[in-house]
């Protein structure tokens, strides 16, 4: 029986990302908010690692323009990226060449690509409200992965705070997000997502809360996991 396909982009979605391709690596442009969410990301990552991932083989799922990637690859490990956006794929492998970076980048999502290899690290970040089924991502994901292995990531709690802030407030009056970028039944809370990790192995589930000042541009740590919030979790 043919596995069930991740659908990681609606259908508006993909024709949101076609129109911002060129601006993947503009810093002050659409995906502004996500460059300047990277040194927490990359904190939070080596942070839980704790040592160097270097010559550590991560996926990263929903990479984009490989926002996350570049710097990820710079501290020497060996990343790959996947996403279903084509025109995505295309910025991220043009600019890795011109960085001089070796990041393979493949188009598709993590049910329709096989890997000559496990994982370990996967990466799942701001991709979790975009899909349809977040157990079979992490469920692919788990198979991905070495044993030992982490699956980190970020999203967006179901609360009405969240739906004010990052749906309401940030694509509609702010407009710093494209418009109908989210759908807020699709934003998912912890407890729930926890439930899902548990049931596919992992443990050591932890939760950290952040939060973007839309005035300085910039991401905190914060005690509530209300709005945005990462996770990290081990495949034992």
């Amino acid at each position: 029986m043919k596995s069930k396909k991740i659908t990681v982009q609606r259908n508006d979605n993909k024709n949101i990302f076609d129109e911002l391709s060129n601006d993947w690596w503009n810093e002050t442009g659409s995906f502004e908010a996500l460059h300047s969410f990277n040194p927490i990301r990359i904190e939070f990552i080596l942070n839980l690692i704790g040592k160097s991932i270097k010559s550590l083989n991560i996926l990263d799922i929903g990479c984009g323009g490989g926002i996350l990637c570049e710097p990820l690859a710079r501290l020497g490990a060996n990343v790959t990226g996947i996403d279903e956006n084509e025109k995505a794929i295309l910025v991220a492998r043009k600019h890795a060449k011109k960085m001089n970076l070796r990041i393979n980048y493949k188009k598709g999502n993590i049910t329709d690509i096989s890997f000559q290899k496990k994982f370990d690290i996967i990466t799942c970040m701001e991709v979790l409200e975009h899909v349809d089924s977040v157990d079979l991502l992490i469920k692919k994901s788990r198979e991905s992965l070495n044993n030992g292995g982490f699956f980190v990531g970020s999203t967006i709690n179901q609360t009405i705070t969240s739906y004010l802030t990052a749906i309401f407030f940030a694509e509609n009056i702010l407009k710093i997000v494209p418009k109908n970028t989210h759908e807020w039944n699709k934003f998912i809370r912890p407890n729930k997502l926890k439930k899902l990790l548990l049931t596919n192995e992992f443990s050591n589930i932890k939760f950290q809360g952040v939060f973007y000042n839309f005035l300085k541009k910039k991401w905190n740590y914060v005690n509530t996991e209300k709005i945005n919030y990462l996770f990290s979790s081990k495949l034992e």
